[in-house]
């Protein structure tokens, strides 16, 4: 496979085919974290009895659909969910810095359009497994694909704005020029979800400039939009996924780290 590669503010980013898009300086996987990701998405895809090898006994796993969120706790919990199946990951996890003895890692499956997930094991076992889900305008929740060239491309300069953009002291016109009226961003962090409505209310929580991108990965949208998952360095790894309609971001859902 091809790859195409660019220099972004002297960052060397490599760009490939498959529209994912992550740092060099990235680790590639380590066979730890390739054994509980697979082993995983053989218990999420019915082998449910693999939940107890790779899920601590006090493992949480919540998923986050705009501002409710569910909270499973344990393996026998997490299989009530597990047991649906039909879960497949669209793009290589992004590996995050971690503690010695422990593991961090987002992930990118194809659920409801294109999840995202933060993950934490210790001592080789899942810890928390912390998911944020996508609805498009049109309610559209199909399994998601990634997207073409043309349409990362885009993604690349709404990105672009929103760095321009998010900054101490910045206006409610800068961020009017990237997040439409009726923006929604949430952030989600243990059990309390905060909401920021339209670029005043996102004005409000921006303390510093523009996060540094560990990766990105972006997803197939319905035609006038764009949708992308976005892992940055904030509070030492947060994952964050993007819709935008005509351009302008219409949600921008994350959740932080969970440390111990």
């Amino acid at each position: 496979m091809s790859s195409t590669i660019r220099t972004i503010a002297s960052r060397t980013i490599a760009i490939g085919t498959a529209a994912v898009l992550g740092l060099a300086s990235v680790a590639m996987a380590t066979t730890t974290t390739d054994q509980l990701e697979e082993l995983n998405l053989r218990a999420w895809n019915g082998e449910t009895e693999l939940l107890a090898e790779v899920y601590a006994p006090d493992a949480v796993h919540s998923a986050t659909f705009y501002a409710l969120t569910r909270e499973y706790v344990g393996p026998d919990a997490i299989a009530a969910v597990a047991r649906y199946g039909g879960i497949e990951q669209v793009a290589p996890h992004i590996d995050i810095p971690a503690a010695e003895g422990e593991l961090r890692w987002a992930d990118f499956v194809s659920l409801a359009g294109g999840s995202a997930c933060l993950w934490r094991a210790i001592d080789d076992l899942i810890v928390r497994q912390d998911c944020v889900l996508p609805e498009s305008s049109d309610g559209n929740r199909a399994p998601a694909g990634l997207a073409d060239a043309e349409a990362s491309a885009s993604i690349d300069e709404v990105m672009e704005r929103l760095r321009v953009a998010w900054h101490p002291g910045t206006t409610v016109e800068e961020l009017s020029e990237v997040y439409a009226t009726d923006a929604v961003h949430s952030a989600r962090y243990l059990d309390r979800t905060r909401v920021y409505d339209g670029p005043e209310g996102i004005r409000g929580i921006i303390r510093s400039g523009s996060p540094e991108t560990l990766g990105r990965v972006d997803f197939e949208a319905p035609e006038g939009e764009l949708a992308w998952a976005s892992v940055s360095d904030i509070a030492g790894g947060t994952v964050c996924l993007f819709r935008a309609v005509d351009g302008m971001i219409t949600r921008h859902d994350c959740v932080l780290p969970i440390k111990g």
